[in-house]
Parts: C-alpha cells; structure tokens; sequence
C-alpha cells in the first residue's frame, strides 16, 4: 500500500504540517508532495526576503513551531544573531530561514519509505477521482493522484475595493501593500487605506530614510491603529477560564468577565495584555458557544477592538508610528472612501469622515493595506473558488473562513466532513476564532499531522 498526500501551499503551515509528517509519519509508505507556487518553500508573503527587513511582531522566545520545544526559533535566531534575546523583535525573512531549516531537517531525517517532493506550480483545480481520490491538476504539469489534500494556502489577498475598480491600473494605486515605490521623496504623498499591522508596515517601509519620507495619510472605518507589544508575562492572568466560558451565552456578560479580568490583572501590577492572551487561548472554546446572533454582535461592533488589542506591533514600530503622528507626517483618519478618480498622475480621493460631513484628498500614491478577504465568495482565490462551486467547501454564515470539522475536514455544501480533504490556514477562525498566531497554528498542524498518520 502507498498513500500519497498533497499540501497545497509551502508557506508557514505547509512547510510545518509536512515537517510534522516527516517526523511522525504514517506506517506505510507515502509521498508527502509540498506544492508552492512562489519561488520559495517556507516564507509565503509573510516571511518573503525582501529588500526592507519587515520585522515579526511576536518576541523571539514565543515563536517556536513545535509546541514541545518552546525555544527552538529563539535558539536558531541565536546562531545567526549572537545578541538575541527572548524578547527581541527580529526580521521576519529570518523567521523564513527557521521554517526552511526545519523542512530541511525533517527530510534529511525522515524513515525509509517517506519521501517529501517539492513542487513549484500553482494547483488550479481538484478534480474527484473515484470516492477515495483526488487528481491534483496544475498550470503547467500534469496531475498529481493524491489519497488526501490539505489546504494551506495562507492568507487571502486582500479584497479590490469598489471604488478601486476605476483606477485599479492607474500607477498611483497598489494593490499588493509589499509593492511599494522606491521614488517617492518628501513632497509626495501617500494614502493608505485600512490602520492595522498591514498599515504599519507600510509606513515602515515608506518612512526608511527620514529625509525622503512623504506625507502620510490613512483611512479606516473607525480610525483605530493597532496597539505595540511590551514586554509581559503571556500565562500571569489568573484562572483557567471558566469565568468567561460561564458567560458563553451573552456576548455583553463575556465583555464584562474580559474587563473584570483585566482589573485584576492591572491591579496586580500586571499588563492588560496578559489578559488579552488568556482570554485568546479560550476563544476556541469560547466563541464556537455563542449564540450565532451573540457572534454576528462581536464582528459588528467588537472586532476592530478588540483587533487593535490583539493583533499587536513590535514597540519599535509603535514609537515610530507615534513620533510620525505627533510630528504631523502621519495623519490618522476614520471615514470611509465613496470614490477615486484619477487626477492625471495622481489620485483624488472623496471620502466621508466618521460623523458627517464630506472631504477630498489628492495624493500620489494610495495603497490597499485592508488585509485578507476571508468572504470566501468574493476571496479572490481560484482554487477555493472552484471547489466552493463545486459545493466541496463552504464559507460560514458570517464569511469569517470555511466551514471545518474535526482537524481541520472541509465541510461541503450539503454540511458533509470530509475524509479526503482539509484545510489548516487563518480560515479556521470561522470555527476556533484565534487562528492566525504561530503557536496556535502550530498546535493544529500537529494535531492534523497525528490524524493523517494514523489514518
């Protein structure tokens, strides 16, 4: 018997559910084929080399890959970065490097009778072969046979904007927030539209050199910009949790517990952020119990909130953030955009600011920093698109991520787990919520990585 499983996507979960498979293989022999269509196994768009050294926003000493060796990033950082400590920030290409070196070991390590084959192509369709099979059909190779497929294709693009549409060629507008020009100097100027990390590394990137840096301007709904890391304990919050799973049936009485257990822990001396991860590691507990009206309350009128405390930036780039808004090159705005139209090299802006009113904005360059499309519909991903159509997955009712079930199955139209298909990526959020974070993606590539062996 030979089985052959294909992953379809070589970035951060890719590369660690194949290295989990390598170390804990199936009993029989089995081809694990890791699919990438980039140029490179174990970056994706978050850990790509790039020219400007984008930092991670998770110290060093929580970012390992395998859950029973906590350490293991922070040693490997220490041999290319002799000073690196537990808490440091380090650049993300460097997180890269880890995750390759982990593939890399694994291979070399792996029995006999397990083999890892990479592939460079894109996988454009899934074609069912007889009940037990999928052939795996690419953009210039011929098919691949494979007894199950995992998903991991990462993050979504984020979504083409409808005002974007009419300038979506013009040279002052970037879709892709990593695409971003080497010209602009300090008499142009920048619109970027979405406040959260994506927008934060944008200003990284444009404000570099300190004499060259353009005028900044950015647009959210609420106007809210993500809060920076400190140094914290992450498991100094008291209990297990069962206050707020208590509560798991009014979303206003989870609010409360989550207040109540930040003043205990500030009242200790302690750092709401503590709170912040305690309350993350029950999420995947916590948010399958609410009521679908209490979960459609939280994406409405909760999430920017509670985003800009989760989802947070390294300290260096919050001051950096904060010394360009004080100074007056950065402007923080919260409205929404109605229209752009192109006003010959340059781009004008109409918007309403949050509270009435209207306003026009002429800028140089406007950037989508808006992050990932999670609506699967309207996603932008070929391949989900084609299996969504072909009722093999599905969004959830709130367009959070595909609907799963046990490890990570795909749900089909008709509500039927399947044996043969799964997915592992931030989309599980539509299920456990907290699925973006190494660790936690981590957790569920091991647990995948058991079930397929043992399957």
């Amino acid at each position: 018997m030979h089985n052959t499983l294909v992953i379809v996507g070589g970035g951060f979960c890719g590369t660690v559910l194949a290295v989990n498979l390598l170390r804990r293989p199936p009993a029989v022999a089995t081809d694990i084929v890791l699919v990438e269509r980039g140029p490179a196994m174990g970056r994706g768009v978050a850990y790509a080399a790039r020219e400007f050294p984008y930092l991670l926003n998770v110290p060093a000493a929580r970012l390992s890959a395998d859950s029973r060796d906590p350490l293991q990033f922070l040693r490997f950082a220490q041999h290319h970065v002799s000073d690196a400590d537990g808490e440091d920030f380090l650049p993300r290409a460097l997180y890269g490097d880890y995750l390759q070196d982990l593939l890399l070991q694994a291979e070399r390590t792996a029995p006999a009778g397990i083999r890892l084959l990479r592939v460079f192509d894109e996988v454009r369709h899934l074609a069912r072969h007889g009940a037990q099979q999928f052939a795996v059909e690419f953009t210039d190779r011929v098919p691949i046979m494979a007894d199950r497929v995992i998903l991991a294709l990462g993050n979504p693009p984020p979504p083409l904007l409808p005002w974007a549409a009419a300038v979506s060629d013009h040279a002052g507008y970037r879709h892709d927030p990593w695409d971003l020009p080497k010209t602009l100097s300090a008499e142009h100027s920048v619109l970027i539209v979405g406040n959260g990390l994506t927008m934060a590394d944008a200003v990284s990137a444009l404000t570099q050199d300190a004499n060259r840096t353009p005028m900044l301007h950015t647009i959210s709904r609420r106007g809210l910009v993500s809060l920076p890391q400190t140094t914290f304990h992450p498991s100094a919050a008291p209990g297990d949790g069962e206050a707020l799973l208590e509560c798991a049936g009014s979303l206003r009485r989870v609010l409360a517990a989550a207040r109540e257990l930040t003043r205990e822990v500030e009242k200790t001396g302690g750092d709401w952020r503590e709170a912040v991860t305690h309350i993350r590691h029950v999420a995947p507990v916590l948010w399958p119990r609410l009521p679908l009206t209490e979960q459609r309350r939280f994406v409405r009128h909760l999430q920017a909130y509670w985003d800009i405390h989760r989802h947070r930036m390294p300290p260096q780039l919050g001051a950096r953030i904060a010394s360009l808004r004080q100074s007056g090159k950065l402007q923080v705005n919260a409205g929404r955009i109605d229209s752009v139209t192109a006003a010959g090299e340059r781009l004008k802006a109409y918007w309403r600011p949050r509270g009435g009113g209207s306003a026009t904005l002429t800028v140089d360059l406007i950037v989508n920093a808006t992050g990932p499309n999670y609506a699967l519909k309207h996603g932008g991903v070929p391949l989900l698109e084609s299996l969504r159509n072909a009722g093999l997955v599905c969004e959830d009712a709130l367009s959070l991520g595909l609907r799963t079930a046990h490890h990570g199955a795909c749900v089909d139209a008709q509500g039927r787990p399947s044996e043969h298909l799964y997915y592992l990526g931030p989309m599980l959020r539509a299920g456990h919520w907290e699925a973006t974070a190494a660790a936690e993606l981590s957790n569920h590539a091991e647990q995948l990585a058991a079930h397929l062996a043992a399957g």
